[in-house]
């Protein structure tokens, strides 16, 4: 598709949306009068589609343009605009499909890749919690080991100076009623 850069001239009667062109042009463009076209402000990547209307009296290396489109395009009279025949409609659907389907897939490779990357974290990290549990329980099962067989050497000892009491109580006792009784055994 050929593109013309042009002189953009303001147009002496308003018609905003619709540019006058040397009807030369037209061939250049591969367009007919009515046809849609495209000036593009390349510096400010700004487009105004406008409809084509051939005037012999524009000058050959000129575009009439309204004021409304020149501000649109951020642009002033005397400035070079890029004039090209504006695709046709499915040409247009088709290449916005086709970008749409790029980010679309672009964003399911970002996605992927991040649901990837936070999986390998989850894995690194579920695997240093189970160690960090694993040695608290190995620690946990040693202390109440320790500890119980602290409290069986407690209760151990505990139940020897009791027996021991016991039995010295016992004693005691045995030799005080046999003491008592020795005397009631003589009359």
């Amino acid at each position: 598709m050929s593109d013309l850069r042009l002189i953009i001239k303001k147009r002496a009667f308003p018609s905003h949306g619709r540019v006058r062109l040397h009807e030369s042009l037209l061939t250049e463009l591969k367009i007919v009068e009515g046809d849609h076209v495209d000036l593009v402000n390349e510096t400010a990547k700004k487009v105004v589609t406008v409809t084509v209307i051939a005037d012999r009296m524009v000058g050959a290396g000129e575009v009439r343009v309204s004021e409304e489109d020149l501000k649109a395009l951020g642009l002033k009279e005397g400035a070079e605009v890029t004039v090209r025949k504006t695709p046709p409609l499915m040409e247009q659907v088709q290449k916005a499909a086709d970008g749409a389907n790029k980010s679309f897939s672009k964003g399911v490779g970002k996605l992927d890749s991040a649901v990837r990357k936070t999986g390998e974290s989850v894995k690194t990290e579920a695997a240093k919690t189970a160690d960090t549990v694993k040695a608290g329980s190995k620690k946990a099962a040693e202390t109440v080991k320790s500890g119980a067989a602290k409290t069986a050497d407690a209760v151990k000892t505990g139940t020897k100076k009791a027996a021991d009491t016991a039995g010295k109580v016992a004693g005691d006792t045995s030799a005080a009623v046999k003491k008592h009784l020795k005397g009631k055994d003589e009359l």
